[in-house]
């Protein structure tokens, strides 16, 4: 009885280590990404024109055709293999929206560049 509780928390233990030095290797810079956030004295080539809210949906209309657009409720910066980026048609983003929440955009121009955060309160 004694060696199946050792080895069963060995395995907890190495269990632990594993998920540790996976969630910090996945923390940590990667020197190999080849995007970059707009620093304040960059400029962006696309920007948001307009945020209206018309029969339910939060229209975005943005300038300078932005690549994709990056639409979430928390105000961490999105990753640049963030499944959230979704192509910006004709300038248009249409979405729906939940009342009282507040939402935080970015877009990404032709260079990768993604803007700073927008945020969308809907009271």
């Amino acid at each position: 009885m004694k060696n199946k509780s050792t080895f069963i928390a060995l395995g907890g233990v190495l269990i632990i280590c594993i998920f540790s030095f996976v969630s910090a290797k996945n923390l940590v810079n990667n020197d190999n990404n080849n995007q970059y956030y707009a620093k304040p004295n960059e400029e962006m080539t696309a920007k948001i024109s307009a945020i209206t809210k018309e029969n339910g949906k939060i229209i975005i209309t943005t300038i300078n055709n932005p690549v994709e657009y990056c639409l979430k409720t928390t105000k961490s910066m999105p990753s640049k293999n963030s499944l959230c980026w979704n192509k910006i048609e004709n300038n248009k983003i249409e979405l729906s929206y939940i009342k009282y929440k507040t939402y935080y955009v970015w877009i990404k121009d032709t260079d990768g560049r993604v803007s700073e955060r927008t945020i969308i309160n809907n009271d």
